[in-house]
């Protein structure tokens, strides 16, 4: 049936396709049980195609060309975000097909893709016509045959879903804290890396904070926290690689409460681990492997700022120009302690800046938000202006990456200008908090980005001035929440010396 030289010859092919993947291991250093682990997974795929095909040769090659496809992707992956696939990855295969310019698959929606699968579907009818007869034709082979496919299909059951034992769990977890899915497969290879880390999300890191003592918020007028998570932002002129101008950044600073550099989990992608770190007020790892996508399940779902917030008499809203259900965030966002989502429906008539809606409406959607909602206000934006990709076509007479990068850099800018003059034209006290998720994924800029820190500004106003202080200090994003409570406990209490709305 099934010839073992075939099977060895795909093992050892499969094995020097996966040491290809960045970044690169020593496939002779690895350890015993990375082998282990990259050997069980490597037959797991072949099992995959064999079991339904019962071609020994076809599944070899169609498993040798899916490793090398998969491994291609995270190595393109690797050298945009310094990250390689993950096994969380693969969740997001239908926000691909939605969305796929933003993950750079615009081709999937090219007819000259499909009749490219239409081809690939004829050479394998005719694979399975002329080349290679299915074991099936020899009824003496069928139970052996049908004994794999079932052992397949119950490996595949075990591994996803079904008990493991614990002993082999914990041991595959504890080599995979903190998370970092570089190193694993620079120990384990891609194979070995997706493999374990399925088995170790298994374990579910169930943290939360505390978070500190306020008095409800039943005072008028009624305050405000208004928290803005801005797309790719980060002063240039700051890690010295543009002189760009920012005024509404620059007003910010001279007005803030503390204002600095922002230590962020990511690199150019995965904004949702930065809203999950802001949120929980935790650094990212603690939370395990759940820290790869934190909204994916939410079982018992960690204690927020916003959860804080709305037990203390605050309205809670999440605002986000985009597709409200892209990272499960229609399902996550509630369980987080948001009472009500505003996404890119509430923008329908609004003209894109680019490929997206522009900060300024999203300023503009938020004061209105807060002109209509008298109750006490936490309101998180997170907006999408200033995501990739640039290139040519995206803006008129700029085609140039790092000139649109700037250009919607300033667009931000003016979005940070506009809330600080609606703030101040509000009676009402109010927090005012803004911070880049990551820096942009632009090797036209940089490469390696020289300092991967984003920027952040924590401003407290009351009674026609703001909160003095203008002091600089590096914060982590898990610090953040902390920070802005801090601060709003000084605006409500009423410490606010002089400093004009002008000033």
């Amino acid at each position: 049936m099934l010839s073992s030289g075939t099977f060895m010859a795909y093992l050892v092919l499969a094995l020097l396709i996966d040491a290809r993947a960045l970044p690169r291991s020593d496939l002779l250093r690895r350890p015993a049980w990375a082998y282990a682990v990259s050997l069980f997974a490597l037959t797991l795929l072949f099992a995959v195609w064999f079991a339904p095909s019962g071609r020994p040769a076809f599944a070899a090659i169609s498993a040798l060309i899916t490793l090398a496809i998969v491994v291609h992707i995270s190595n393109l992956k690797y050298r945009d975000v310094l990250e390689p696939v993950n096994f969380m990855d693969f969740t997001l295969t239908p926000q691909i097909w939605r969305h796929p310019r933003l993950y750079r698959a615009e081709f999937l929606r090219h007819w000259v893709f499909w009749v490219g699968v239409l081809l690939l579907l004829g050479v394998i009818a005719l694979w399975f016509a002329w080349i290679e007869i299915s074991v099936l034709r020899h009824p003496d082979r069928w139970t052996p045959l049908i004994a794999m496919s079932l052992a397949t299909a119950i490996m595949v059951y075990l591994v996803f879903a079904g008990p493991l034992p614990e002993t082999i769990v914990s041991a595959i977890h504890a080599r995979l804290m903190p998370p970092d899915p570089a190193r694993d497969v620079s120990v384990l290879g891609f194979a070995g890396a997706t493999l374990a880390g399925v088995i170790a999300w298994r374990r579910h890191a169930e943290v939360s904070r505390s978070w500190p003592v306020m008095p409800p918020a039943n005072e008028q007028p009624s305050p405000l926290v208004i928290v803005v998570q801005a797309e790719s932002f980060v002063d240039l002129a700051r890690i010295g690689l543009r002189d760009v101008s920012l005024p509404g950044l620059a007003e910010a600073r001279a007005k803030s409460a503390l204002h600095g550099p922002l230590t962020v989990p990511v690199q150019g992608a995965w904004t949702l681990r930065c809203e999950y770190s802001f949120l929980t007020g935790l650094p990212l790892q603690v939370f395990g492997m759940d820290a790869l996508h934190p909204y994916w399940r939410l079982r018992h779902p960690p204690r927020t700022i916003a959860h804080h917030l709305r037990d203390h008499g605050f309205r809670t809203a999440f605002v986000h120009p985009f597709d409200i259900a892209f990272f499960n965030r229609e399902t996550a966002m509630p369980k987080l302690g948001f009472q009500r989502l505003i996404g890119e429906e509430a923008f329908a008539d609004t003209a894109r800046e680019g490929y997206y809606v522009p900060d300024l409406a999203v300023a503009d959607r938020v004061l209105e938000l807060v002109a209509s909602e008298h109750a006490p206000l936490f309101c998180m934006a997170a907006t999408m202006e200033n995501h990739n990709p640039w290139g040519r076509g995206r803006i008129a007479g700029i085609d140039d990456p790092v000139d649109q990068y700037v250009y919607h850099l300033r667009n931000t800018d003016r979005m940070i200008a506009r809330l600080i003059a609606g703030i101040e034209a509000q009676p009402r006290p109010a927090v005012f908090a803004f911070y880049g998720d990551h820096v942009p994924t632009l090797h036209e800029l940089a490469e390696p980005f020289p300092d991967t820190r984003t920027d952040y500004v924590v401003m407290g106003w009351r009674d026609g001035t703001w909160l003095p202080g203008g002091k600089t200090g590096d914060l982590s994003l898990g610090q953040l929440a902390g920070t802005i409570l801090d601060v709003l406990q000084q605006v409500r209490a009423g410490t606010v010396e002089r400093q004009p709305a002008g000033a």
